[in-house]
């Protein structure tokens, strides 16, 4: 069956942020269309009727941008299976837990998005949930109030492709091996700190903090966990260019 025509959004609400994407080329278009088409011929051809897909990379490579588009292109495409994702952002502990709770004598609230600030094991459960065929209520996360919001995405199709982006899908720290073996297929997009900077900055920026907080931030936290998920690109079964690099 030909596949039918998609149409690009000029924008996608990520996380409660609008991000601009009218500048996309056709080059970049065609590039993730076939992307697209590609990740839901991984479905077909899994035999299966829950499958996991997930997209790692290091911070601002655009997994989260990805994921959404991918999820609004589904829409337009009357797929036979439902079409969900997630980010492993929802499976952050809360601030109240990260603020009174140390590592080397400072909160965790200091390194939130380190590998060890998020709940491992609940995430570990739902996908597992998830591929029992059973219903989930997976949390998304809030960039307004800068914490997980429970039960926010209903999953209840038997034949559902599940989407899960994050930092350390591929990671074997901090019991995150326990997640790789749980991904049918796994996307790295990958990039480089130069690059990503720039964007990373600006999205703390839009979530409340000055540009000197912003930058501070990410020298001290985001460029170590980039350093860190760069490592586990191999890992992946397909590893793709940043959108900005098509």
């Amino acid at each position: 069956m030909q596949n039918p025509l998609l149409l690009f959004p000029a924008s996608l609400l990520v996380t409660e942020q609008t991000i601009d994407i009218s500048g996309f080329t056709d080059q970049q278009k065609t590039f993730y269309l076939n992307l697209f088409w590609k990740t839901v011929a991984i479905f077909n051809d899994s035999n299966k009727s829950r499958v996991i897909i997930g997209i790692a990379g290091p911070t601002g490579a655009g997994k989260s941008v990805v994921a959404v588009l991918f999820q609004e292109l589904a829409k337009q495409a009357s797929l036979p299976f439902a079409f969900d994702s997630i980010t492993i952002d929802a499976y952050h502990f809360p601030n109240s837990f990260l603020y009174s709770h140390f590592s080397g004598g400072a909160p965790l609230k200091q390194v939130k998005g380190r590998f060890d600030t998020y709940d491992v094991p609940a995430l570990i459960k739902d996908l597992q949930a998830f591929v029992a065929g059973k219903t989930v209520s997976f949390p998304a996360y809030s960039r307004k109030l800068h914490d997980p919001v429970s039960n926010s995405i209903l999953v209840q199709a038997n034949a559902t492709l599940l989407i899960v982006e994050g930092l350390w899908l591929l990671s074997e720290v901090g019991g995150w091996d326990q997640v790789r073996p749980l991904l049918d297929y796994s996307y790295f997009i990958d990039s480089d700190k130069e690059r990503t900077r720039p964007a990373v900055i600006k999205r703390h920026m839009t979530g409340g903090r000055t540009f000197e907080d912003a930058s501070i931030y990410y020298e001290a936290v985001d460029a170590k966990n980039s350093n860190l998920t760069l490592q586990t690109r191999h890992y992946a079964s397909e590893v793709i260019p940043p959108y900005y690099l098509i």
